[in-house]
């Protein structure tokens, strides 16, 4: 299906709008009702559970930071069978990325090259939905993916001033996470390198 839909579809519009459109998708899949059908058909493999570090990853498979980059979609992407899913690069100020077109397809490499720039809404809009995906998970027999936060320094923010950014992102999100990542650069993008 995802063949079909990718060329006859997603192939034909901007890369970063087929982006947004998919990812709408699977934030429906966090939907209680239709997350539940999701699960049934995703579920886990409970051989290939792992624990470490006081974890526990119900898959080896995740999803890594620049996907969801403001935690908005970690339910659905739960009810898909990831065991953990990393938001961000998130930062402590809001910012909005390099300038479009940011995000390019090589069809024939089955490959895309990233430019966004860390384009997220910052730290303090995160809290509340990372808040409600633990919540969530808590509450649920199925369970949920861990939860980690990538985070980033901001534009901005001088690079003499990078430690006390990080410090605030880390103040910010860290009661909110199960980890914590530390994203050191975006090589493409100015103040980021």
């Amino acid at each position: 299906m995802y063949r079909f839909l990718f060329r006859f579809f997603l192939s034909r519009m901007d890369a970063e709008r087929a982006h947004a459109l998919a990812f709408v998708a699977i934030r429906v899949l966090g939907a209680p009702v239709i997350g539940t059908v999701a699960r049934w058909f995703t579920r886990p493999v409970p051989s290939l559970a792992v624990s470490t570090l006081g974890l526990r990853f119900a898959s080896p498979f995740g999803i890594a930071a620049g996907f969801d980059k403001d935690a908005t979609a970690i339910s659905g992407l739960g009810n898909l069978g990831f065991g953990h899913v990393e938001v961000g690069t998130l930062t402590a100020l809001p910012q909005s990325g390099n300038e479009r077109p940011r995000l390019f397809r090589l069809i024939p490499d089955r490959a895309v090259i990233n430019r966004m720039g860390f384009n997220n809404h910052g730290a303090q809009a995160a809290v509340p939905r990372l808040t409600r995906a633990r919540q969530r998970r808590a509450r649920s027999r199925s369970g949920g993916p861990v939860i980690g936060v990538n985070i980033g320094k901001s534009r901005v923010v001088d690079v003499d001033d990078a430690i006390g950014d990080y410090l605030e992102s880390t103040r910010v999100l860290a009661p909110v996470a199960d980890y914590l990542a530390v994203n050191v650069s975006s090589p493409n993008t100015p103040g980021l390198r």
